[in-house]
């Protein structure tokens, strides 16, 4: 090794030990003085504000902060809701399984997501894909898009139309996959 190698080793073994050293003297004296509002008061004023930051006098709930999320779907109603801490977010509708090829019910979750995942077996995109199967076979997902750009089944929104997916309308789709993370409860009941 050569001396700047050396030089550089000692110095950082020389740091960490100071570091060590000092670390309890330092923390003493934090937890010996007795701190006031009002020492702050010149660190707040000093702070540049803009119009968009909002200064409250406390810090959020604990339960402001957790946020739960889950996606139900009603088949019967053909209805998407988000709730996040129990409480509905956001209502869409959506078209799900034909008879025939219907949108299985039970609980499961959010897989994985694709902004735009293509179908081998329809040959279309499917736009703000999020798979509910672990096998990615069925899905969430905005309409159907053909490779020349035409968006199928805007009208069919609000009945049973797909081949099992859980279809969106174009702007929902997009909400609901920013929205939700992977492993996001999705609960699809009749």
């Amino acid at each position: 090794m050569n001396r700047k190698g050396l030089r550089t080793i000692r110095i950082t073994v020389l740091f960490c030990l100071t570091a060590v050293i000092l670390t309890p003297v330092f923390a003493k004296e934090i937890n010996e003085r007795k701190y006031k509002p009002e020492d702050f008061i010149k660190v707040v004023n000093v702070l540049p504000l803009s119009e968009e930051i909002v200064w409250t006098a406390k810090l959020p709930e604990i339960e402001e902060i957790i946020r739960e999320k889950r996606i139900e779907i009603d088949l019967s109603e053909q209805k998407m809701r988000l709730y996040e801490n129990d409480k509905m977010i956001k209502e869409a509708l959506v078209s799900t399984g034909q008879p025939g090829m219907e949108t299985p019910i039970g609980e499961f979750q959010i897989y994985n997501k694709f902004p735009r995942a293509w179908s081998k077996m329809a040959s279309l995109w499917m736009p703000y894909w999020m798979a509910f199967l672990p096998t990615g076979f069925m899905g969430i997902h905005e309409l159907p898009e053909w490779p020349n750009g035409h968006k199928e089944g805007e009208k069919s929104l609000g009945h049973p139309a797909s081949h099992g997916c859980i279809r969106l309308g174009v702007g929902d789709a997009k909400f609901v996959y920013d929205w939700a993370e992977i492993g996001t409860p999705v609960i699809i009941n009749f």
